[in-house]
């Protein structure tokens, strides 16, 4: 006996931007708005990965420390780049002329002399970015895709309001297994723009509208999300049928007022 499995792109279709907005609370933690959310923060989880590094004492043979932010890959139309915080590379830095560095990496893939990688910072003109060159086969280990940009003058940000994804990897949720093998966690979520000026993207986190699209249990308050910096901020796009993503910022930081 054969069968086919149900196209997810195709019940995804079912879920227009007009049908999510005249969404009741309680349809929104349904079981099929669940089944859909957990799929869309999977699509976005996809465009983001960790960037390790781990050092050790210059004058003896310490325990290995390891230190995180997260990085993705862009692509404007002529060829793809890593991108990241610029404060993540700072730290990266700090860390190289204090102590030696014994591994970099993005993901499972080998990140040597990031200073010999680097396109551009935006320190001095007061924009938290960094970009990195890769070759297509590194992209390719890592098993992640890539962010589409656009060329030339970039796309207005979304309207206060307009829901936007983000995803980044926390320290807090780095699991050592082994002597070389760490686990990593994700975090992500889908929340309202709050805010925006020319240089920074705000979104406000609302404890009382939070779904657990997972069920894995929601983050306790408090929640440390050290690490993510350096992910991707996404908007949901719907074009013919189909939900697809744009880039609108990199993580920057996270203060106690829950804001990004």
């Amino acid at each position: 006996m054969t069968g086919t499995l149900p196209d997810p792109a195709a019940s995804d279709a079912e879920f227009t931007p007009e049908r999510l907005n005249a969404m009741s609370m309680d349809e929104r933690v349904s079981e099929p708005m669940r089944v859909f959310s957990s799929r869309r923060h999977d699509d976005g989880a996809a465009h983001v990965t960790w960037w390790l590094w781990r050092t050790q004492e210059r004058d003896r043979l310490t325990p290995l420390k390891p230190s995180q932010g997260s990085v993705f890959f862009l692509d404007c139309g002529r060829g793809a780049f890593a991108v990241t915080a610029d404060h993540v590379y700072d730290g990266f830095l700090e860390d190289r002329d204090e102590h030696r560095i014994r591994s970099c990496q993005i993901g499972n893939v080998a990140f040597d002399d990031p200073e010999d990688r680097l396109i551009a910072r935006g320190k001095h003109l007061g924009i938290d970015i960094a970009t990195f060159r890769v070759t297509p086969e590194e992209i390719a280990a890592t098993g992640k895709r890539i962010v589409e940009g656009t060329d030339g003058a970039w796309p207005a940000p979304p309207n206060d309001g307009e829901a936007v994804f983000f995803g980044g990897f926390p320290g807090g949720e780095r699991i050592p297994l082994a002597a070389h093998e760490i686990s990593f966690g994700l975090h992500s979520a889908m929340v309202p723009l709050t805010s925006h000026t020319d240089y920074q993207l705000c979104c406000q986190l609302d404890r009382d509208s939070r779904v657990d699209v997972r069920g894995l249990g929601l983050p306790a308050e408090g929640y440390d999300l050290g690490g993510v910096s350096g992910g991707p901020m996404l908007q949901p796009v719907y074009r013919d049928g189909i939900w697809g993503w744009r880039l609108v910022g990199v993580l920057s930081e996270a203060v106690a007022a829950g804001q990004f």
